[in-house]
C-alpha cells in the first residue's frame, strides 16, 4: 500500500498513480467530500426519510421526537409531568387491578354511603385492592362536590382479598382538613367494620362491606 502526497491510501500494485487524485472516471473511485459516492448509491437520510439540505446549520437539524415502545409519541407541548403511563397520556396502558376480571370488570367489594350533607343517600362503590378518595376524576371515590376535600387525595380504603378485610388509611400531608374515623382523628391505618363512620370534608359516610368472612365471590 502507498500513500500519495495528498494523504490518500491506494494499492500501488493495481494503480501506478493515486486513483483518487486522478479521478478521470475510468477508475470508479470518487474523492471523499460533497462530490458524492459512485453512481447508484443514494444519499444517507435520517430514519424518518427526510434529508437535511447542506445549507441547514447543524444546530437546526432537529430530528423527530423519540418514540416510546408502544409507538405513541408524546406531543412536544405536553407537560413533563403528564408524560407518564396513564389513562389520558399518549395511548399508554393503564395499570390493571389484580381483581379485575377478563371482561375488564372490577368487582364491587363494599360501599361508602353519604349519610348527611349535600349528597346524603349517595353510595360509592369500593372495589378490590386500593381505593383512593379525593376531589377529582383521577380518584376511585370522587367527591368533587365538596371543595374541602383535597384534590391530592385525603384517604385510601384497601380491601385485603386474602383475609377479606377492609382498611382505612389517611393520606398525610395532603389537603388542609382532617379525616375522622368514628369521631377519632385518623393518623394511622385502621381496620374497618360494618357501619363505621368516616368524616371527610363536610360530610359523614358509613362503611358497609359486601365481601367479608361470611361471603365472597
Amino acid at each position: 500500500m502507498k500513500q500519495c502526497p495528498k494523504g490518500h491510501i491506494y494499492d500501488e500494485k493495481r494503480n501506478s498513480e493515486c486513483p483518487y487524485c486522478r479521478n478521470d472516471g475510468s477508475s470508479g473511485f470518487q474523492p471523499i467530500g460533497h462530490m458524492g459516492a459512485p453512481s447508484g448509491f443514494p444519499a444517507t437520510v435520517p430514519v424518518d426519510g427526510q434529508a437535511f439540505p447542506p445549507t441547514v446549520p447543524v444546530d437546526e437539524q432537529i430530528f423527530p421526537s423519540t418514540m416510546p415502545v408502544d409507538s405513541q409519541a408524546f406531543s412536544p407541548s405536553m407537560p413533563a409531568e403528564s408524560q407518564v403511563p396513564g389513562r389520558d397520556t399518549a395511548g399508554m396502558s393503564v395499570t390493571v387491578a389484580l381483581d379485575e376480571t377478563t371482561a375488564g370488570v372490577s368487582p364491587v367489594r363494599g360501599w361508602l354511603v353519604a349519610v348527611d350533607g349535600e349528597k346524603a343517600g349517595t353510595a360509592y362503590n369500593i372495589h378490590g385492592e386500593q381505593n383512593s378518595i379525593g376531589r377529582g376524576q383521577k380518584f376511585d371515590i370522587n367527591l368533587s362536590f365538596d371543595k374541602t376535600v383535597s384534590s391530592d387525595g385525603n384517604a385510601v380504603i384497601a380491601y385485603d382479598s386474602r383475609n377479606r378485610k377492609f382498611f382505612l388509611s389517611p393520606v398525610l400531608g395532603k389537603g388542609k382538613n382532617n379525616v375522622y374515623h368514628n369521631d377519632g382523628l385518623l393518623l394511622t391505618p385502621v381496620e374497618l367494620s360494618d357501619y363505621d363512620k368516616i368524616q371527610l370534608g363536610t360530610a359523614t359516610y358509613v362503611f358497609r362491606s359486601f365481601c367479608n368472612e361470611n361471603y365472597t365471590y
